[in-house]
């Protein structure tokens, strides 16, 4: 234990070997986990963009096809109308990235998809993250993953919590429907959301389920549309 502390200059003492034990001890604590978090790049990280195939999946000169870790965009289907937006997220990425260089990071544990398919943290050769400016700008949504690294989770997120605030790019019209008022419910294990009607949604363990009172709740929790029982508008 400390000794008493008796006068004016013992006390001054006292509080500058204190000052300088607390400094020593902060030197001495490793970095927070965020200094720590920077993604590393891939293998063979280097590569040039030749075509957008739609909002989050693009195609190297090299044949190699990425797709942009963290983020979805409404889908460009052949056999029926393409989804609200699809057309002009898929502009949206051709405009940024197409004819650039970009450089491949990793995003989480696999670097690489059931479709065998790249997944990356895309940047452009000025260091921005293509998968950050496309949810920035409200051309794709929030896709989370549990193996994802919690630093590109927390980027993403964020930025499409400003992205709904300012309702940038689909979020303007998409609140502005009748579905976007509907009750959805996620599921904590997949971090995926149903309309409340959904059958699979009554699958859902209880334990997982979630209940959101908007579209709006659902996103800003961090939770994407599941692939089953889609609510999305066609394009118009």
């Amino acid at each position: 234990m400390f000794a008493r502390v008796t006068s004016f200059s013992e006390h001054s003492r006292f509080r500058n070997s204190l000052k300088a034990a607390l400094l020593l001890l902060l030197c001495c604590l490793p970095p927070p986990a965020a200094a720590k978090a920077e993604q590393p790049p891939l293998p063979q990280p280097d590569g040039v963009v030749a075509r957008c195939f739609d909002g989050d999946t693009l195609k190297l000169t090299d044949r190699r096809v990425v797709r942009l870790a963290g983020i979805d965009t409404p889908e460009m289907a052949r056999d029926h109308k393409p989804q609200y937006y699809a057309r002009e997220a898929r502009q949206e990425l051709e405009t940024l990235a197409k004819g650039q260089k970009v450089r491949l990071f990793a995003a989480g544990v696999k670097n690489r998809d059931n479709y065998g398919r790249i997944v990356a943290d895309v940047r452009l050769e000025d260091g921005r993250s293509l998968n950050d400016l496309m949810i920035e700008r409200g051309a794709a949504f929030y896709y989370p993953h549990q193996d994802q690294n919690p630093h590109l989770q927390e980027r993403l997120r964020a930025l499409q919590e400003q992205a709904i605030n300012e309702r940038r790019g689909l979020w303007a019209h998409l609140l502005s429907l009748p579905l976007a008022r509907l009750n959805y419910t996620g599921n904590r294990d997949s971090l995926r959301f149903f309309p409340a009607d959904c059958p699979d949604a009554q699958r859902i363990k209880p334990r997982n389920r979630v209940y959101f009172g908007t579209l709006m709740d659902a996103f800003l929790a961090g939770y994407a549309p599941a692939r089953v029982c889609h609510f999305w508008p066609a394009q118009p």
